[in-house]
């Protein structure tokens, strides 16, 4: 095993690095380290709208020294874009640094509402890891929606499944269904995971009943180490012409590559001004509609969870603000036509 050179005799070797000196490592973790804390600036500003040098000191343990150096290197960077703006200012009277009236974010993706709001939501559910916190101010967040227990998933069928999916093999596990009185055992060759807004799923050929199919991730109680190359099936045909015999990879899996456009729309038995307003909403086109495509093996999953079921279609139009504008041709895809 290859370890990487230290500069002295107290600096532990990395196993795996390329040959390198402590020295450029060191390099290395500093350029990455000041990256993070441009970025904390400018989401502070961007967000906040305010800054000082005690918030970077605060947030990654720095001396005040190196807080001036990053804020200095920001404005270095900004100055230097074409156009060139100041994006900082300093408030002599606050002793803060605040955002210029000619700001852009030099990260907008860090401070778009998308991610900006992700992190919020992640916040209030005590899920946002602290090295990932750059909030300053922090509104009071109430939460509507059902926040789902978090599910017992086993870090050895996780992760044996990962290495399945990598190494294409075949495992075993043991699954327990709903459907069952009894715990069952399958062969399965796992090629992808899903999500379909409340549980995660592998997706799998189960050997055992010849086909492709969705597994619920926390429903797998074990799964043996991958240790058989996942082979095609082979199996009697069911009508009677000898054997058939099937690949097993996500290629052969037709479900899964088979994609499907769900077109969206206002539900027009909705007052007119109430139209606009979700088409706002749900920024669709111009046209009055947006495009959701989604895998074929995860139509129903994303029917259900956008209320357009079937049985949804029999609630009033209040409570259904938006509908299929292609309904005819989801029926038919759902039911397995072309």
């Amino acid at each position: 095993m290859v370890t990487a050179k230290t500069s002295n005799a107290n600096d532990a070797g990395i196993p795996g690095m390329m040959d390198i000196s402590g020295e450029k490592i060191r390099a290395i973790n500093s350029k990455w380290n000041q990256q993070r804390r441009l970025e904390f600036i400018d989401f502070r500003l961007s967000c906040d709208g305010r800054m000082n040098r005690k918030d970077l000191v605060d947030f990654f343990g720095i001396s005040v020294p190196q807080a001036s150096l990053d804020v200095s290197r920001y404005c270095s960077i900004v100055q230097n874009l074409d156009p060139p703006r100041l994006n900082i200012a300093y408030n002599r009277h606050h002793k803060y640094y605040i955002r210029s009236d000619d700001f852009k974010p030099l990260f907008p993706a860090l401070s778009s509402p998308s991610y900006y709001l992700a992190n919020l939501l992640a916040l209030s559910r005590n899920e946002l890891p602290q090295s990932s916190n750059y909030f300053g101010f922090v509104p009071f967040v109430a939460v509507a929606s059902f926040t789902p227990p978090r599910r017992n998933i086993n870090s050895d069928v996780l992760f044996n499944i990962v290495e399945a999916i990598r190494s294409k093999m075949a495992v075993h596990i043991y699954y327990m269904s709903v459907s069952s009185n009894n715990n069952s055992d399958h062969l399965i060759a796992p090629h992808s995971f899903a999500y379909d807004g409340m549980r995660w799923h592998v997706r799998a050929y189960c050997y055992d009943t010849h086909d492709f199919r969705d597994f619920v991730l926390s429903r797998i109680i074990s799964c043996d180490v991958p240790e058989i190359s996942a082979p095609a099936d082979r199996f009697p045909d069911p009508l009677g012409n000898g054997f058939r015999e099937v690949g097993t990879t996500d290629k052969e899996d037709a479900d899964w590559n088979d994609l499907i456009d769900l077109v969206l729309c206002a539900n027009p038995a909705l007052p007119e001004r109430a139209r606009r307003a979700i088409e706002l909403d749900y920024g669709m086109e111009p046209n009055g509609t947006i495009v959701y495509t989604c895998r074929r093996a995860l139509l129903f999953y994303a029917l259900k969870w956008l209320r357009l079921t079937k049985e949804d279609r029999t609630l009033p139009a209040k409570c259904r603000q938006i509908v299929l504008d292609n309904e005819a041709e989801i029926d038919r895809r759902l039911n397995g036509g072309n």
